[in-house]
């Protein structure tokens, strides 16, 4: 059995969680799961167990709330279990079995970082940016698992951004009620919006990596901070008025930016680049919107 999460990372580095641990997460082989409840119910004070729908993890909820990822044939679990067991830098600890070496934890952090709609999505990305910062990496030998257990993580559809602008907005259409594009004019006034500087050569959606990489640090960041500005106005500010204040509003877009809304290249630099990014909040996006609507910057859909 193998103690994962923020106990985990406790136990090898107590400096590299800015938070008390208080659940139990491991990954273990069904039999030793159901064994480990029963020995220490006592202890744990379970009042409720049970399985995910998709019956890859046993859930303990009680006084402490306890996860275990069960192991499957051929699974990313099954993996990590086997390398964490013949790993001579692997830690045991006692009743809690066998605690892993700081750049597997960090595997297992970086595998579900974009994860769609998590409820620790800011819990992740800060325990991800302390460890990055401290020197945790993924090392070479372990990128197939890595690469497998994301695929195992991310079952979400991206859009497509081969297709034309009115062919992009086309399955929310009644979604939007002003125009993408100028609603980036208005957020980046007077300046030009920063993602035009990136894109595909004729293409209406599409954009170009490399030319992003060309950018200075400070473009880039503009390009994130204002994607999320958009969406923020987008799903947020204009059709749900009063429900998140301006800041709000643009932290949920911006872990969206991070997450399920982009993908490739251009989430994983925010995502890398996250603390940046939220230092350079646009405290002024909504007031460039209103200006924009009064000055006819900002488009009605169509």
């Amino acid at each position: 059995m193998i103690l994962i999460g923020s106990r985990a990372l406790f136990i090898r580095n107590k400096k590299l969680l800015n938070r008390d641990p208080n659940d139990f997460d491991f990954l273990a082989e069904e039999n030793e799961a159901i064994e480990w409840l029963e020995k220490n119910k006592t202890n744990i004070g379970s009042n409720k167990i049970y399985y995910t729908e998709s019956k890859n993890k046993l859930i303990s909820e009680g006084d402490s709330n306890i996860e275990f990822e069960l192991s499957r044939p051929g699974s990313s679990t099954e993996q990590l279990i086997s390398l964490v067991k013949n790993d001579p830098e692997t830690l045991p600890y006692g009743k809690f079995g066998l605690v892993p070496n700081l750049d597997i934890l960090f595997l297992i952090k970086a595998s579900h970082r974009y994860s769609k709609d998590s409820p620790h999505f800011w819990k992740t990305m800060m325990d991800y940016h302390i460890m990055k910062k401290a020197g945790c990496k993924i090392r070479e030998e372990y990128k197939e698992l890595l690469a497998l257990r994301e695929k195992e993580t991310y079952t979400f559809k991206h859009p497509n951004l081969n297709v034309d602008k009115k062919s992009f907005f086309h399955e929310e259409e009644g979604f939007y009620k002003y125009d993408h594009d100028s609603l980036h004019r208005a957020v980046s006034y007077p300046e030009a919006p920063a993602y035009t500087l990136f894109m595909k050569d004729n293409a209406e959606v599409k954009s170009d990596k490399n030319k992003f990489m060309a950018l200075d640090m400070q473009t880039k960041i503009k390009a994130v901070i204002e994607e999320s500005a958009v969406l923020a106005l987008e799903r947020s500010i204009v059709p749900h008025p009063g429900v998140l204040n301006p800041e709000q509003a643009w932290r949920l877009a911006f872990s969206k930016v991070c997450s399920s809304i982009t993908s490739g290249w251009f989430r994983e630099w925010a995502y890398e680049n996250a603390i940046e990014c939220l230092k350079a909040y646009p405290k002024d996006y909504v007031d460039k919107f209103n200006y924009g609507l009064e000055n006819n910057i900002v488009k009605a859909f169509k």
